[in-house]
């Protein structure tokens, strides 16, 4: 039974405040709605921006699922929430993302952890979770490269 976090690490070309604001502020743009309840409803993954904010799957309907509640909330260095994505709703598991400056760039480092005996079961149904982050990373770096004004 795996219990390590599943981590994930990027070095990207924008700052740690865009990186910040694309993964929390535009998550359902980067989102993958492959991974929710219904694709072909799929409208938005909101991450409300305080702690004990929703994180929830938005779907046409209206629909919403909420799948986690943020604990962590400090931009634009770290946030970190519960998850139930893909798993019973008492057996949480937590996603936890810090960016830190590197260069020009910022690193941004993912651990999807929280695993134990009552979630271990369900760590294996995570491991594309680089085909979602590959969305978010491409999606930070356009946004740096956007001009402004």
């Amino acid at each position: 039974m795996e219990l390590r976090p599943i981590v994930h690490e990027y070095v990207l070309q924008c700052g740690v405040e865009s990186a910040f604001e694309v993964f929390a502020g535009r998550t359902g743009e980067w989102w993958h709605p492959d991974f929710t309840p219904d694709a072909s409803t799929f409208r938005d993954l909101v991450i409300e921006p305080k702690v004990g904010g929703r994180v929830l799957q938005v779907h046409d309907g209206p629909a919403e699922f909420d799948i986690g509640t943020v604990t962590v909330w400090d931009p634009p260095g770290r946030l970190v929430y519960t998850s139930t994505l893909a798993q019973p709703a008492g057996h949480t598991s937590e996603i936890s993302v810090t960016f830190t400056p590197a260069g020009d760039g910022c690193r941004f480092h993912f651990e999807h952890g929280g695993w134990n005996a009552t979630n271990a079961a369900d760590r294996d149904k995570f491991a594309q979770w680089s085909l979602i982050l590959d969305r978010f990373a491409a999606l930070a770096d356009a946004n740096e490269a956007r001009p402004t004004g």
